[in-house]
């Protein structure tokens, strides 16, 4: 099959590699229509992935269509449009059976190299992974689902309500996609801020009240004075800069909470001074489980948002050398760039 891999830092390219086969009876075979480039997939392009180490075949962000299943697969048929929760827990420790198994300490994750990611023509999953596509939505569309959903596990693990003030900082990809998820949960002030203007423009579209441009404009005034100094409800950290996660806990109200998503390249250094004092709560969030998926693909089949937003290009296979320098470098103005096969 054909594969794009990240052979070291800097190198990827289109190879002809052998195909994944079902090796478990609840396994089921993907052929990958549609995959986006995320920035978890431009760290390994960069090496500093903490679990996607080059030569891997990365990606996580798919739809595609059921080709074979294993005998004791019971729910899913050859032929079904899907897309696939590209994690799963060891099933027995603590926390898988409390139903948090994207923090289970032994779980598995696509695009890694134990198991090959959607960078690749063909993946293999288990049964329990699957999500199926609701009629209405594309394959395109379909391969948001996953970061949308990390948008939904954030904005439902900070107990986001009507009438919330929240600030997010970072307008790509994930922070646009909390934007959605705050807004749909009853936000009424969005703050967001970055540094490119055409992600701010998209932003307002899908109904940020607040953009801000970090180029030519202080966040931290601008929020500040807008809140009457009082801070924001709820600051998302979705861009991993040093500055930003110290911005967090200046512009968060005193008892708010501050929710870290992003990936940092580098150990950030942080004034704890900040989280004693105005008694912040610090909240990680971690990719996301089922019920997040499933919100977040029942809001694109609802039409919750403009899906065209977010897909600034569709990029064939072939080019995928092209695509990632594109995303890595912002060399053109684009949100999600996908790979088609």
């Amino acid at each position: 099959m054909r594969a794009a891999v990240i052979e070291k830092p800097f190198s990827i390219g289109l190879k002809e590699v052998s195909e994944p086969v079902i090796t478990h009876a609840n396994e089921v075979k993907i052929q990958v229509i549609v995959t986006g480039i995320c920035g978890s997939e431009i760290h390994a392009y960069h090496g500093t992935h903490p679990f996607r180490i080059p030569p891997v075949i990365s990606g996580h962000e798919l739809a595609g269509v059921v080709v074979e299943i294993g005998s004791e697969v019971k729910d899913v048929s050859v032929g079904d449009r899907i897309t696939v929760e590209p994690h799963y827990g060891c099933g027995v420790c603590k926390q898988c059976q409390a139903g948090n198994y994207n923090i289970c300490k032994e779980k598995s994750v696509l695009g890694t190299q134990e198991w090959i990611g959607s960078f690749g023509e063909f993946i293999v999953v288990p049964e329990n992974t699957i999500v199926k596509l609701p009629d209405n939505v594309s394959y395109e569309q379909g391969a948001l689902i996953e970061p949308l959903a990390v948008g939904v596990h954030a904005v439902r693990k900070a107990g986001i309500g009507q009438g919330d003030k929240v600030a997010i900082l970072g307008a790509g990809p994930i922070g646009l996609g909390l934007l959605v998820a705050t807004k749909n949960s009853g936000a009424t002030k969005i703050f967001i801020t970055d540094a490119l203007e055409y992600n701010l423009n998209i932003a307002k579209k899908l109904g940020a009240t607040s953009p801000i441009n970090t180029t030519y404009e202080d966040a931290v005034e601008r929020i500040l004075e807008e809140t009457d100094g009082e801070g924001v409800d709820t600051v998302f950290i979705a861009v991993g800069v040093q500055s930003v996660l110290n911005d967090s806990f200046k512009i968060v109200k005193r008892g708010g909470k501050v929710s870290e998503v992003a990936l940092f390249g580098k150990k950030p250094e942080i004034d704890i001074s900040y989280i004693q004092n105005k008694e912040i709560q610090l909240i990680g969030s971690n990719m996301y489980v089922r019920d997040d998926f499933e919100i977040a693909a029942e809001a694109i089949a609802a039409n919750s948002f403009d899906t065209s937003l977010f897909i600034s290009k569709i990029v064939p296979i072939e080019d995928v050398k092209d695509a990632m320098n594109m995303v890595d470098q912002k060399s053109e103005n684009v949100v999600k760039v996908l790979l088609k096969f």
